[in-house]
């Protein structure tokens, strides 16, 4: 096994750092978030009907997206080491939405099955590691944990209104012009992260260096894509059950996710009701991600985690009984409360759990290996057991995957709450707090 290379020693000021006012530290990564997550209402709602509009039928479309996952279970950690390694997140963004928007162009004139293959592993590959990038990044521009959610609501409405603004291009375009959307909104969140995610200075000692060498960021984001680092990472008390917890949620998730809007249709809904069981919940998120800091400093983020993956398990369990597409339209409101307080809620956990010298790290690896790995296993497995049983069935056993991976979320991190979470500006990064 790899030894965990030893983390860089937190600065020791002699003066205070000198902060950004927080309502501009929570505005700047808010504007970043609207371009991220409206990107992802111009990609994910669409990019499956783009696929078929290609000629290839459900199974090759499904391989595709479980490709896009499998690509990304590697790439965002990989990415999140190497800033890591550098100690600032904004380069790594800037090159890799750079480099997905040079991924999207191809997709666009991608023609067959491995051509349009190879394209969804380039994307994913420059993709995959921007979303736990700037959530890491962001945790340490608020200064304090629980305010991660009033910079990340933002984007949850842009998804909502991209999404049916992208509705309306296809409408005059056809599936292709997603692309026309997607494509901008991912480079100018390289460009937006490189101009609005830049951390306070803090004054250096006068017996430590003052930046990081070219050399040692380049070893130590080797030595971070090492198993050793990311075993190191897992190992931090209770986050390894807690990793165990996320992926089971995330893979109920794919299984619902992947197959909710087929469902809908099934039953004789239209467009409109797709774009709304993909957006209701968006709307909700809005509001929630918004008031976690207060939810989080009365209940614990901890808490909030579990209550999360609960309303997930109810959403799943509607849609598994109802046959009405109203009912499922609505039903995803409770994946609105899950995903703001799963997702949020294990940002912040996160942030609170690991060192400075391995936060992106640690976020690529909850936020986006967890979640690539079950989407892998919920696209494929899910799939298998949609077709040979039926979609009620899948959203059944997906319901029962929520609420496993909720006890397992109380068994590792809710039994025991965190202390009052400190700024991050100030945290050590020598281990994890407990």
């Amino acid at each position: 096994m790899d030894p965990v290379p030893p983390p860089l020693p937190a600065p020791a000021p002699a003066t205070a750092p000198v902060t950004a006012p927080p309502s501009t530290a929570v505005l700047r990564p808010a504007i970043v978030y609207a371009l991220l997550f409206g990107a992802q209402g111009a990609y994910l709602p669409y990019i499956p009907i783009y696929l078929a509009s290609t000629g290839l039928d459900l199974g090759t479309v499904g391989a595709l997206i479980a490709l896009f996952a499998a690509v990304s279970l590697i790439a965002a950690p990989s990415w999140g080491a190497l800033a890591d390694g550098i100690g600032d997140v904004r380069g790594p963004v800037l090159v890799a939405g750079v480099l997905s928007g040079g991924a999207i162009l191809l997709l666009t004139v991608a023609v067959g099955p491995i051509a349009l293959a190879l394209a969804t592993a380039l994307l994913a590959a420059t993709f995959a590691g921007i979303i736990p990038m700037v959530d890491s990044q962001t945790v340490r521009l608020v200064g304090h944990r629980d305010r991660f959610g009033l910079a990340r609501a933002p984007g949850s409405g842009a998804f909502v209104v991209v999404a049916f603004a992208t509705g309306l291009v296809l409408a005059r375009t056809g599936p292709g012009g997603m692309f026309l959307v997607y494509g901008p909104l991912v480079v100018l969140t390289g460009l937006g992260a490189w101009v609005l995610l830049r951390l306070p200075r803090v004054v250096a000692p006068a017996t430590g260096p003052a930046r990081r060498s070219s050399s040692g960021a380049a070893n130590r984001a080797l030595a971070g894509l090492s198993p050793g680092t990311i075993l190191g990472v897992l190992r931090t008390p209770r986050l390894g059950v807690f990793f165990v917890a996320a992926v089971v949620v995330w893979t109920s998730h794919a299984a619902l996710q992947g197959f909710i809007s087929i469902r809908v249709k099934e039953l004789g809904g239209d467009a409109t009701a797709i774009a709304a069981t993909w957006s209701l919940g968006a709307v909700i998120e809005v509001f929630l991600m918004s008031g976690f800091p207060g939810l989080a400093r009365r209940f614990g983020a901890e808490r909030l985690i579990v209550v999360g993956a609960f309303a997930f398990a109810i959403r799943a369990l509607i849609c598994a009984l109802v046959d009405d597409p109203l009912a499922i339209v609505l039903a995803s409101a409770f994946g609105g409360v899950g995903f703001s307080f799963f997702y949020v809620g294990t940002v912040t956990w996160v942030a609170g759990s690991v060192g400075r010298g391995v936060q992106a790290t640690a976020q690529g690896i909850f936020s986006g290996t967890s979640n690539s790995f079950g989407a892998i296993v919920g696209s494929v497995v899910g799939g298998a057991i949609g077709g040979a049983f039926g979609l009620p069935a899948l959203f059944g056993l997906a319901a029962a995957g929520y609420a496993a991976g909720a006890v397992l979320t109380w068994v590792a991190i809710a039994r025991r709450t965190l202390p009052p979470a400190r700024s991050t500006l100030d945290q050590g990064s020598t281990s994890g707090r407990r």
